[in-house]
């Protein structure tokens, strides 16, 4: 009980039950009358009618004037019945009754007046509180947020709930409002940045609120978001640019030394030839030269067009009916033109033909087999596809010095050469890259697994078309065919 009174006596916005001011009417005024018979031993009856203030003041501060009004009438009626002669009648007439009256009377009208004061004030502080969390939820959501759609709808949903109205919407720019929502503009140095709509239902003290109080505050902290969104666009163009810078740079000084290596070749090589005096030896040797060297630049010049294609996907895929196996074939004997080391293939009798750009693909595995067969240090390659459930994998099996776990997720970067390859290190740090790009780019993956001093295998799967159907042999199969 004591715990409900307290709970219900707070001064606040909402006024308590009007059943316990009944009761705390009742119970008080007959309590008084009471207390008054011990007190007629010191003062005179007549003079006693102050007693009943104390539960007029209750009365009017937490439930109003009238409330309070009412309890100095009850009070006046019990002075009068049990206080003043003749005790036990009404006389109405008596002066003294109403002299009782009209200062409970001043009395209650006093405390209900400072008790509607109070309880402005309360509601104020409370509508207050409200808007100061509303404002710290808007600008977490806003300002802490990494995508601006989002939040702007969580914030319209936090602000509807705020208001009290079924829904709430803020939009970017200028939006008009219609039969059904009023909008509010947001605005920040003259121009409208957004626009707060709500349902049209709101009264006009309401309206009036979220014009003064609510819109000044999020308006501006949607300029804040909108500022830091800028920002942080500026930043990421500013680190895309100085990634482009690093990239440039990456690519000058690898392109200049791969390039500069089989130039020099050339021009050594057509140096040594006398035009008027020379061997048929020397001819056939500068020859070889140059071929290779030519060679080497065509791969690179090659390696550069895909590799720009790919960052600026300008490359399409034609979609056609493909054999893996010839794919990989391919691949190998381009490989092995180049006088790499031998292959060892090993291929399901039941590969089922794939959909997609075989010419694409024969080239990611070209430069796959190229870089196992440059770390292999002559040993044989291992290449072995089978299917498993909706794709076909292929692993392409090394045996190298392995990658250093902390180098794995960068092979495959542009340009990117492991600080253990050395000077004599012949590759352009593209392959990789290129070979991911086009694996990729005809919706599969690829993966490296690897342990140093163990080799690496690179595995790439390829998804299976939905009507698949095994691959025509176009050349005598074998369980296990080995190149080179």
């Amino acid at each position: 009980m004591r715990t409900y009174l307290l709970s219900h006596l707070r001064l606040r916005d909402r006024r308590p039950p009007y059943r316990l001011g009944f009761a705390v009417a009742v119970v008080g005024t007959a309590l008084e009358t009471l207390a008054i018979y011990p007190l007629g031993h010191l003062a005179p009856a007549v003079s006693l009618a102050v007693v009943y203030a104390l539960t007029v003041v209750v009365s009017a501060l937490y439930w109003g004037t009238l409330a309070g009004l009412l309890t100095a009438l009850g009070g006046a009626l019990a002075f009068n019945y049990f206080h003043l002669p003749p005790v036990g009648r009404f006389t109405l007439d008596d002066a003294r009754t109403w002299v009782a009256f009209a200062s409970l009377a001043v009395v209650a009208l006093m405390a209900g007046l400072l008790g509607s004061l109070a309880r402005d004030r309360a509601i104020e502080a409370e509508e207050h509180r409200q808007e100061a969390d509303l404002a710290t939820e808007m600008a977490r959501l806003l300002l802490g947020g990494s995508r601006l759609d989002a939040a702007l709808a969580a914030t319209a949903q936090r602000l509807a709930a705020a208001i009290g109205v079924n829904s709430a919407a803020i939009e970017l720019g200028v939006a008009a409002g219609d039969a059904r929502r009023v909008a509010f503009a947001l605005r920040d140095r003259d121009a409208t940045i957004g626009t707060l709509l709500l349902p049209a239902t709101l009264s006009a003290a309401e309206r009036e609120r979220v014009l003064t109080r609510i819109v000044p505050t999020l308006q501006s902290i949607l300029a804040a978001s909108l500022h830091r969104a800028e920002l942080q666009a500026e930043v990421v163009e500013t680190a895309l640019l100085r990634r482009s810078d690093e990239t440039k740079t990456a690519v000058l000084r690898s392109v200049s030394h791969d390039l500069r290596t089989p130039l020099t070749a050339i021009l050594t090589a057509a140096a040594a030839l006398d035009p008027h005096s020379s061997e048929p030896g020397e001819a056939a040797e500068a020859r070889a030269v140059v071929l290779e060297a030519a060679a080497r630049l065509s791969r690179l010049v090659e390696k550069l067009l895909d590799l720009s294609l790919l960052q600026a996907g300008g490359l399409e895929q034609r979609a056609t009916p493909y054999s893996l196996e010839d794919v990989l074939l391919e691949a190998v004997a381009n490989v092995e033109g180049d006088g790499a080391g031998a292959f060892r293939l090993v291929l399901d009798d039941d590969l089922p033909l794939l959909s997609g750009d075989g010419g694409q693909l024969e080239r990611a595995f070209a430069n796959l087999l190229e870089n196992a067969a440059r770390y292999s240090a002559g040993k044989p390659v291992s290449v072995r596809a089978h299917a498993t459930g909706d794709r076909v994998r292929v692993r392409i099996v090394d045996q190298g010095p392995g990658i250093r776990a902390s180098e794995l997720d960068r092979i495959f970067l542009p340009f990117y050469r492991s600080p253990s390859d050395g000077p004599a290190h012949q590759g352009s740090g593209l392959g990789l890259a290129i070979a991911r790009g086009f694996v990729e780019l005809g919706g599969g993956r690829i993966t490296v697994e690897s342990l140093p001093g163990q080799g690496t295998t690179f595995i790439v799967e390829l998804p299976l078309a939905a009507d698949t159907a095994p691959a025509a042999p176009t050349r005598a199969r074998r369980g296990a065919r080995v190149a080179g």
